[in-house]
């Protein structure tokens, strides 16, 4: 086997080429329905047992040469200076009721805001 030989004539395939590192920045959300007493008992369920496990990057070639992941990081601030959580309330779950009774034991989850007894904003 020989070995190939660079010049001027007969350069590396790289000469020439620069090399970057790219820093990429990515915003994600994620909006989960959670059954709850009131809002804060709904934020502090998802901050419990929502989030975000594992996040992949994706690599691969440009021109036959790598493009590679040199570095990553991510953290999910719930401190009060991170800002206000988005909070709305999309349905209750109310007893089904018709003129003569009202039947606790069957429900229904209305989205309707007019049927919900329950005021999103009180703490219960």
């Amino acid at each position: 086997m020989s070995k190939e030989v660079f010049g001027k004539d007969n350069p590396h395939k790289d000469i020439g080429k620069q090399k970057f590192r790219v820093r990429m920045a990515y915003t994600t959300w994620v909006e989960y329905d959670v059954v709850a007493m009131n809002k804060d008992q709904a934020v502090n369920a998802v901050i419990d047992h929502g989030g975000i496990e594992e996040i992949k990057w994706s690599e691969g070639y440009h021109d036959d040469e790598p493009v590679e992941v040199y570095a990553s990081d991510w953290n999910t601030d719930h401190g009060s200076d991170a800002g206000t959580f988005d909070v709305e309330k999309v349905a209750e779950c109310i007893p089904y009721e018709d003129n003569s009774c009202i039947d606790y034991q069957d429900y229904d989850w209305s989205t309707n805001e007019f049927e919900w007894k329950i005021d999103p904003n009180e703490a219960a």
